[in-house]
């Protein structure tokens, strides 16, 4: 009986993470564009509604697939309008006397309707306007001209005044700013400073979570090493990586156990040009399993495979440092009755020969519980790195570093 092994076995492997990535990422891409070719966007008002007066909203329908679409509007969409204190539902009427009910969208163009609705009287401010398989948006409500309290106002209190741009701006920072990965800024051993800033971006604020469009996000990651302590401090090296990616919390649930499931591209590139230049592309496939354990503790199972789509001049053998494949895990404890965490976390990572591994050991734990830090419950992160690849420019150099500071999210 014949064996396969060696060189001709770690071909195999490799093989097999790669079937896998592709048919994982194109599995969320088919899942996503078999779900629905036009995409329903409503838009935030240009300026704000008048309450008791009816108001306007324009519906938008963008066809990203490569055929022609047939839409038909529905009549009437029932909504909700939210805000500080008040949860009120609407009915919004669409405006078919302008706009035909049904339309037929050219592959790349769009059509888009207006519906009318009955802006509630309620006190001046900014509220939330979720629609029934459609985005949530921001809507601006003033008093009405010569109007002094509103309905659920005090007769003595003044109106509110009308909304101002940065409450629609906080509106949109939380409908579609988050933070991604873990945002930190440790200090140790030579390259001395340590720090990442980490946000993703969601395209479509939608409160459909069955519609796949709005399960697509872009982010943006950068995590610099910077020779803080040196006489003439420098940036040692700094990776960015923005990606594109789709999404989807809680794809199986049971009692204690939840999985999430993640899938795109990846660019990563540390700018330093010329032989010191490092460049990748990849696409990857990350699932996160969560244990609920007893004790208020949590276990988490983080892997991701990837593939490389190309790979910088002066970084041709990265996968042999690198690999295909690596495995974060970690062990949290929270406390239910204030906001004390205690975390402790590896992450592995191996080049596809199982050799020139990577091991970063973190600690983190907060400080909720001393008095006079309550307000800023300031995280501790400790870390410890060795192995290959512990900055971009050393993929293929073996190293170690110890770094200990603030961590702001993880």
């Amino acid at each position: 009986m014949d064996f396969v092994c060696g060189p001709a076995k770690s071909v195999l492997v490799i093989a097999g993470w790669r079937a896998l990535v592709w048919a994982g990422v194109l599995w969320l891409a088919v899942l996503s564009a078999m779900a629905q070719d036009d995409t329903p966007v409503f838009v935030a008002p240009a300026r704000p509604l008048v309450a008791g007066i009816r108001g306007g909203l324009w519906l938008y329908c963008v066809n990203s697939s490569s055929n022609p679409v047939s839409r038909a509007f529905a009549p009437v969409l029932g909504g909700t309008l939210a805000g500080p204190g008040a949860a009120t539902p609407v009915r919004l009427d669409c405006d078919t006397n302008h706009s035909p009910a049904n339309v037929v969208i050219a592959p790349g163009g769009f059509a888009r309707v207006q519906y009318f609705w009955e802006v509630p009287v309620l006190p001046a401010g900014s509220y939330q306007l979720a629609v029934s398989n459609c985005n949530a948006v921001v809507v601006p409500v003033v008093a009405p001209v010569g109007q002094v309290p509103l309905a659920g106002a005090s007769p003595s209190a003044p109106v509110a005044p009308p909304a101002s741009s940065a409450a629609a701006y906080m509106g949109f920072v939380t409908n579609h700013l988050s933070t991604y990965e873990p945002i930190y800024f440790i200090l140790g051993t030579y390259p001395a400073a340590k720090f990442q800033f980490s946000i993703k971006y969601r395209v479509f604020n939608l409160t459909n979570d069955d519609n796949p469009i709005g399960h697509f996000y872009f982010a943006y990651t950068q995590t610099s090493f910077w020779d803080l302590l040196n006489q003439d401090p420098s940036f040692y090296d700094t990776s960015y990586k923005p990606s594109a990616f789709l999404l989807y919390n809680d794809v199986l649930t049971r009692e204690g156990f939840h999985l999430d499931l993640q899938g795109g591209m990846e660019h990563e590139s540390n700018g330093q040009g010329g032989t010191a230049e490092r460049s990748l592309n990849t696409i990857y496939l990350q699932p996160t399993a969560t244990f609920d354990l007893p004790n208020n503790l949590a276990w988490r199972l983080q892997p991701r495979v990837w593939d490389y789509l190309s790979l910088g001049q002066y970084n041709q053998n990265m996968p042999t440092y690198r690999g295909y494949v690596d495995l974060l895990t970690d062990l949290t404890w929270s406390d239910p009755r204030s906001e004390e965490r205690i975390q402790m976390a590896v992450k592995a990572r191996m080049g596809n020969d199982w050799e020139h591994e990577g091991w970063w050991f973190t600690a983190r734990f907060n400080l909720a519980g001393v008095p006079g830090l309550r307000v800023f419950t300031p995280t501790i992160q400790l870390e410890y790195f060795t192995g290959f690849g512990q900055t971009l420019r050393q993929y293929n150099a073996s190293s170690h570093g110890f770094r200990a500071g603030l961590c702001l999210f993880y």
